[in-house]
């Protein structure tokens, strides 16, 4: 009986934790997080009724692939909606943008971070790091913004260092 109420107390406080993380996430990221903890909680609902033989131990196999076959699901859709945005090795470069031009002037870089002709160099590297917050490819950016940005800041701290 102690046994049981300490797994539902470590339970109870696994989940606490998880949504307290989760309310930490950007709103976006949020109904990503909430679905993967129902469909984990559903999973490992079906492997817990299959090891008492509540269920059918195919259930509880296939229960517990579910966190698995969705993540490989979302991962493939994924690689089918935007194939011409990552690079593969070895493929024939049908589908991919030229690289971007880095040739940009003093009035382009700032007009790119936004800041202005007497900026400082605190000024520039922080509109870099807030125009990377919102646009780097690993939070929904693409590539040629991130490079765009980039080269930015540097021609920036070349001429103001």
């Amino acid at each position: 009986m102690i046994i049981k109420l300490a797994i539902a107390g470590a339970v109870i406080y696994a989940l606490f934790r998880f949504i307290k993380y989760v309310r930490s996430q950007p709103p976006e990221q949020r109904r990503s997080y909430y679905l993967t903890l129902v469909i984990s909680s559903a999973a490992a609902a079906l492997v817990l009724l299959s090891i008492t033989g509540r269920v059918h131990w195919l259930a509880g196999i296939i229960g517990g692939a579910m966190p698995f076959v969705r993540q490989f699901v979302m991962h493939h859709i994924y690689n089918k909606l935007s194939p011409g945005e990552r690079s593969e090795s070895g493929s024939t470069g049908q589908g991919k943008r030229p690289p971007p031009s880095m040739d940009m002037d003093l009035a382009q870089a700032r007009s790119i971070l936004g800041v202005s002709a007497d900026a400082s160099e605190s000024d520039i590297i922080q509109a870099h790091r807030s125009l990377m917050q919102k646009l780097h490819p690993d939070r929904g950016g693409n590539d040629y913004l991130a490079s765009q940005i980039n080269a930015a800041k540097e021609l920036l701290l070349k001429s103001v260092g």
